[in-house]
């Protein structure tokens, strides 16, 4: 870390080009120097820029972006703050610097960016169309989604939101009207007040009956979202490590898959006119069903997928997961349905000579498997390898010794060596 920032900036000055930079490691103290070089030497090539900082250099930040208004995607992880208590992080002259990105199309922000938000607000981006806000594991410093959005939503077309306590998703698409991809997190709670203290099965009831049972996550039918990813969902299916919890803390587990019910059920044509796809993005989540074989059967994991996919393909949309497959299609699956439609031919036959087998024989549980016959003693085939064999036998036993031999013999009695067999003829 000591000649971090040099050696970045000997790079950036070779680089009189440069177009994308990108460190995705904490840079510590070295942030500074190397924004200052990319301000000097790129400061109307560079269009791609990812930084690890923490959030006590957000001022330098700020003025980083103040310095390079040609950039198109910015990616900025803000790790944790040296002192938890700390509200804010004193921010001097850059406190309300009117900064001007005119090509910024895509901004994304993961860890402590709450006070960047707060900044951002008042900044003019024009041309921002995608925005993903990424808060991990952590329920402090929660972002003011609303108030960012409020001047720079109107034109976005992707906004992903991943964080634990729930946002106004409906004040949020409202102020997004030309959104085609939205992502949220499906364990937030909007639904209607007490809906969470009902009977687990309420939501199968409800549906049976027509009863009007969802979330509420718009105020008006959204007309252009096409594609809805979900975060969360790991109680959803009763398995992997929430499922240990879930028999700790059953209320809590209930109350949150109440929420994926709720949720998913607001997933219709009602509200999404357009709605093609929904893609359940949680790799832990997909890990656990991946282990698990499937949801559980027992926890009423089973029930709730065959719930979801009856509902969804109804209405002629799409299940998915992270990879673009339908949820709960194997990476294994898949390749064995490849190399059969490559081997069709063979597999056909051999499926054929299979069920021969099983007809001729006396025990269903009997198998066999069918061998070639042996070639005749005669073919011509066998009488050029056993010439073949022939030769190879009669140089053998006439070749000279290599003069490696004696080499060979010490390195075998060296430790850590592998033995060295002779040929076998």
């Amino acid at each position: 870390m000591k000649n971090l920032d040099q050696a970045l900036i000997s790079i950036v000055k070779h680089c009189p080009n440069l177009e994308i930079f990108i460190v995705d490691v904490p840079m510590g103290d070295a942030f500074g120097p190397v924004a200052d070089s990319l301000a000097t030497y790129a400061p109307k090539s560079l269009r791609t820029v990812h930084w690890n900082v923490s959030c006590e250099l957000l001022p330098k930040v700020i003025w980083a972006l103040d310095s390079l208004p040609s950039i198109i995607c910015a990616h900025i992880d803000f790790e944790s703050k040296p002192l938890e208590d700390s509200e804010s992080v004193p921010l001097g002259s850059a406190a309300g610097l009117q900064i001007s990105l005119p090509y910024l199309q895509q901004l994304t922000l993961s860890g402590f960016f709450g006070q960047f938000l707060e900044e951002a607000t008042e900044w003019s981006l024009p041309s921002l169309r995608c925005v993903s806000f990424d808060c991990r594991n952590h329920r402090t410093d929660q972002p003011d989604a609303v108030g960012f959005l409020t001047p720079h939503g109107s034109k976005l077309t992707f906004l992903d939101l991943n964080c634990i306590p729930p946002l106004e998703v409906p004040d949020i698409l409202e102020l997004c009207p030309e959104l085609t991809t939205f992502s949220f997190n499906a364990d937030w709670r909007l639904q209607p007040p007490g809906a969470e203290m009902e009977a687990p099965r309420s939501l199968t009831v409800a549906l049976a009956r027509d009863e009007p049972m969802m979330s509420t996550l718009v105020k008006e039918p959204h007309t252009n979202i096409t594609t809805i990813g979900l975060h969360g969902l790991l109680y959803a299916f009763g398995v992997g490590y929430a499922a240990k919890v879930a028999a700790d803390d059953p209320l809590r587990s209930h109350i949150i898959r109440r929420s994926n019910d709720l949720n998913i059920a607001a997933l219709n044509r009602m509200n999404f006119p357009k709605l093609q796809t929904v893609r359940a993005l949680s790799r832990a989540m997909l890990s656990d069903l991946n282990e698990a074989d499937g949801p559980s059967e027992e926890n009423g994991g089973v029930e709730r997928y065959d719930l979801w996919w009856d509902m969804l393909s109804r209405a002629g949309i799409r299940l998915e997961d992270c990879t673009g497959a339908l949820l709960g299609t194997l990476p294994i699956e898949e390749r064995e349905g490849a190399e059969e439609e490559e081997d069709g031919d063979e597999d056909e036959e051999a499926s054929e000579d299979d069920d021969e087998g099983e007809e001729e024989g006396d025990d269903e549980d009997e198998w066999e498997l069918d061998i070639p016959p042996a070639p005749q003693q005669g073919g011509s085939h066998v009488a050029e390898l056993r010439q073949l064999l022939a030769e190879c036998r009669a140089m053998a036993e006439t070749r000279e010794p290599s003069i490696f031999t004696p080499m060979f013999a010490e390195l075998e009695g060296m430790p850590g060596l592998p033995v060295i067999a002779p040929p076998t003829p």
